[in-house]
């Protein structure tokens, strides 16, 4: 009895710990002449979404702002990220720009 009682306990105190979906679109814009090698770690498609398990949506707002920063200068000009967390709008879109080269 008491071994059932401590698992249904350890089950619902590990369903509490919930982890959301927090999903992101990113819509990148290549600069001129680069579109192929732009996109080519994207299988070629724009815009993409990624999904990943997080604990809140202000852990979502951060993933998506981090996203949203150009780390590829020179093949891309703009960077777009929106974000959902559990199928709610975080409210807040996120962008990056730069010069091409």
């Amino acid at each position: 009895m008491k071994k059932t009682a401590l698992v249904a306990a350890l089950l619902l105190m590990s369903s509490m710990s919930y982890a959301g979906d927090c999903v992101i679109s990113i819509d990148r814009k290549a600069c001129p002449g680069k579109e192929t090698e732009a996109f080519k770690p994207y299988n070629g498609k724009n815009p993409t979404d990624e999904t990943k398990k997080l604990d809140s949506a202000e852990a979502c707002a951060k993933w998506a702002e981090k996203s949203a920063k150009i780390v590829r200068k020179g093949t891309l000009t703009e960077k777009k990220v929106t974000g959902k967390f559990d199928g709610a709008d975080l409210g807040k879109n996120f962008s990056d720009k730069v010069d091409c080269k």
